[in-house]
């Protein structure tokens, strides 16, 4: 009936109206777009928050997954935000109190309800919570979890918002309410949507500049959630370069004991030599004696000047063996630092960039084959690397836990596998 009436509500609006009105995969891409935005140094400011145009960023992303659907930045995306943030900053709030907890499997709160009603008479924006699964919660941890000046200013927006909604309605209420109630249809919902869309455009260009500039975010948000990011991959991407430098420096050190016994070995030696130099010197009967004695002398000297020699062989082999480390070493720092930016552009979620970083330190031919594929094949197959190494955790996890019961009651277990066997 509104589309007949000639009201036809376009996906974009639908996406900054409300929870009700908003798509499953509009909210999705909505959260990916933004995961990618907040590792996107083009958007983030010194201190880690937000340029002003991080919005027009997830407007782009959006504009690509979602073709044909006119999402903007204004008011779509903020206003989308705004109430995706509503929700998790009540969720938080409530897991912060006793007798609160989390479902990590139906992504949904867990209380009794009458604790659940009690805590929404004094806090409104954690009613329509209770059985309603939010899928967004991790992701908008990881990005605002330890972001409360974010958070403030983000309450006192909406509560200026709220206050000029409220105003601005009760002005324009009164003179359009008769005429959306006789232009109404069965359902209502889409011509009340369409009059609110006209109260909107009457309100005055000052009230439009202060809702827009109240839907950005401060410059210090996120400049936590952008620390613990950076933090991590690159924690991840230098653990491997770690466990290498530890070898290294422990062949090193194998090498520095083994020069030091070397040269305990030339100075004693050369001690000798000089013992018995000065034995002749002292002792020397005859000049015959003398002369043989200093022979002997020369000789070891000789000996201790070839060992001399041949420990500074060493010393040359050992600098030149670092440097060839140190040159192939390069090439597969640069190599990681590449791959972990290349996943980083497949939308996937920061655990699983991690998750796959970690991979690629154990496992550099994975990482050679991701570098070699072209672009279009490189997110399926870091989604098959992924899911193959939980499949492999998982299978552990079985063996372990049927080993442990083995342990624990041994006949049972194995009177069953000799069943099994028959």
């Amino acid at each position: 009936m509104a589309a007949a009436a000639g009201f036809d509500i376009s996906p974009a609006v639908r996406l900054a109206l409300s929870d009700e009105h908003a798509s499953t995969d509009e909210d999705e891409e909505l959260v990916k777009a933004l995961c990618e935005v907040s590792l996107d140094p083009r958007f983030k400011v010194e201190g880690g928050g937000f340029k002003n145009c991080y919005s027009q960023g997830i407007e782009n992303i959006l504009a690509q997954r979602l073709p044909g659907r006119g999402i903007r930045s204004s008011p779509h995306v903020d206003s989308r935000l705004k109430v995706l943030k509503r929700k998790y900053y009540a969720i938080k709030d409530m897991l912060a109190l006793p007798r609160f907890s989390w479902d990590g499997m139906r992504k949904m709160i867990q209380c009794e309800k009458e604790l659940y009603d009690a805590h929404c008479k004094d806090h409104p924006r954690a009613k329509s919570l209770y059985g309603i699964p939010f899928p967004y919660f991790d992701t908008f941890d990881v990005i605002y979890g330890k972001d409360r000046t974010g958070r403030e200013e983000e309450e006192l927006s909406d509560e200026v918002v709220a206050d000029t909604e409220n105003e601005n309605t009760d002005e324009v209420g009164d003179e359009d309410g008769d005429k959306d109630r006789e232009s109404a249809g069965p359902s209502g919902r889409s011509l009340d949507v369409a009059s609110s869309c006209k109260r909107q455009k009457k309100h005055s260009n000052g009230t439009k500049r202060s809702r827009t500039e109240s839907n950005f975010p401060s410059p210090r948000m996120l400049k936590d959630v952008h620390s613990h990011f950076q933090n991590s991959i690159q924690h991840v991407s230098t653990m491997a370069t770690a466990m290498e430098l530890f070898k290294d420096v422990h062949n090193h050190f194998q090498n520095v004991v083994q020069h030091a016994n070397a040269m305990a070995t030339a100075m004693e030696m050369f001690r000798d030599a000089h013992d018995h130099f000065q034995g002749a010197v002292q002792s020397v009967s005859s000049a015959a004696s003398a002369i043989e004695r200093f022979k002997d002398a020369h000789d070891r000297f000789q000996n201790i000047t070839h060992h001399g020699s041949m420990v500074a062989a060493v010393m040359e082999c050992g600098t030149d063996h670092t440097q060839e480390k140190k040159m192939c070493e390069e090439p597969q720092q640069k190599a990681k630092v590449t791959a972990i930016a290349e996943i980083q552009k497949l939308g996937l979620t920061g655990s699983e960039v991690v998750f796959a970083a970690s991979i690629f330190a154990k496992e550099p031919n994975q990482m050679e084959m991701f570098l070699a594929l072209p672009e279009i094949y490189k997110r399926d197959y870091i989604v098959q690397m992924l899911n193959a190494s939980k499949i492999e955790e998982r299978e552990k996890s079985r063996r372990l836990t049927w080993r442990r019961a083995i342990a624990l009651h041994p006949m049972p277990y194995r009177s069953h596998a000799a069943h099994e066997g028959d």
